[in-house]
């Protein structure tokens, strides 16, 4: 018998036509959701790195602004002049030789320039020995020195100097400052009041000293070849330590604003070799170059990086980095009695 009129589509599958034609637009279909899923994949790495980056350089450059913002504060003044062993040996408080380790014996009172550093152009690594890099310095970077007395004011007794015991101290009036090492019996320099007066203003002040030289190194705790940036740092001993603050910085390039006319403001910026001795800085402006940690195959890295006096492209098996530039002017609290 036939089957009922009608009936055909009913008894009978897909043509092998038709099973094609599905089959091609699911793979059209599935192929633009992948494309789709891989662009989208790509675009979520590239702004996971980016952030990554501006992260790395918002805590670097912070921590630097605090630094040299403070820079040439030394408690009651801020005057390096009246520092009466400026550019001299450590001594403890009565006076007596005490010997600084890791790097030249002045270098905890050389308190001239208390915002100081030194320009790539030099080409070599500028601290006295045994001051040396950690991590194979980079030497197309320059290098920033900070000298400032710590926030925290040390009770001016007895039982609060003993605290700090072997640390870096300068003790201030306002007519003179003295660096000195603290012993254990907690005293301070015979020449500065040996307590606050009540109900008074405080005669004298002392706080820790605090050195910080940073740069930029080639290698870091993350790799071999991932650079970071350090910084040599005073510690009680006394001694000068090398830490590391955070990998992924490769450049750090510092300009110097400085006061040619006395009346406080900045007249030019120029580069570490331009301060002339007797010049008041009064600013600074610095850069921080930060670079990816890996490689993102779709990105070649070929811009110009051209600011301060750094003029550079980066080689050729570098550009697969991703890189930030960061900068930022900071105004020196205590400039004006330098």
């Amino acid at each position: 018998m036939f089957p009922p009129v009608g009936r055909e589509c009913e008894d009978h599958g897909m043509t092998l036509t038709e099973l094609l034609v599905a089959m091609t637009l699911g793979l059209v279909l599935l192929g633009g959701t992948l494309t789709a899923y891989l662009k989208a994949r790509d675009t979520h790495v590239t702004l996971e790195t980016t952030a990554r980056l501006q992260e790395i350089a918002r805590h670097a450059l912070g921590l630097i602004e605090s630094d040299v913002r403070m820079s040439g504060h030394l408690g009651l003044t801020s005057r390096p002049a009246l520092v009466t062993n400026l550019d001299a040996p450590l001594t403890d408080p009565a006076g007596g030789p005490v010997e600084l380790r890791g790097c030249s014996k002045n270098w905890a009172t050389r308190l001239s320039n208390p915002l100081s550093g030194w320009d790539q152009s030099a080409g070599a690594w500028p601290l006295d020995a045994p001051c040396r890099p950690s991590g194979r310095w980079r030497n197309s970077t320059d290098g920033l020195i900070v000298r400032r007395a710590s926030a925290d004011r040390i009770a001016q007794t007895a039982a609060g100097l003993k605290l700090y015991q072997r640390h870096v101290l300068v003790a201030s009036s306002r007519t003179a400052a003295q660096v000195f090492v603290g012993d254990a019996e907690g005293r301070i320099p015979g020449a500065f009041a040996q307590a606050d007066p009540p109900d008074a203003p405080p005669l004298a002040d002392t706080r820790r000293l605090l050195v910080h030289a940073y740069y930029v190194s080639a290698d870091s705790s993350e790799a071999a070849g991932y650079p970071s940036l350090r910084r040599k740092r005073l510690v009680a001993g006394p001694a000068v330590q090398d830490e590391e603050i955070i990998p992924g910085v490769e450049d750090l390039q510092v300009q110097y604003g400085v006061d040619a006319d006395g009346n406080g403001s900045v007249d030019r910026y120029v580069n570490a070799d331009g301060v002339a001795a007797g010049t008041t800085v009064v600013s600074a402006r610095v850069w921080l170059r930060v670079r990816a940690s890996e490689r993102d195959p779709a990105w070649n890295d070929t811009a110009r990086y051209a600011y301060a006096n750094q003029d550079e492209r980066v080689p050729v098996d570098e550009r697969a980095f991703r890189r930030v530039v960061v900068s930022r002017t900071i105004h020196l609290r205590n400039a004006r009695g330098t």
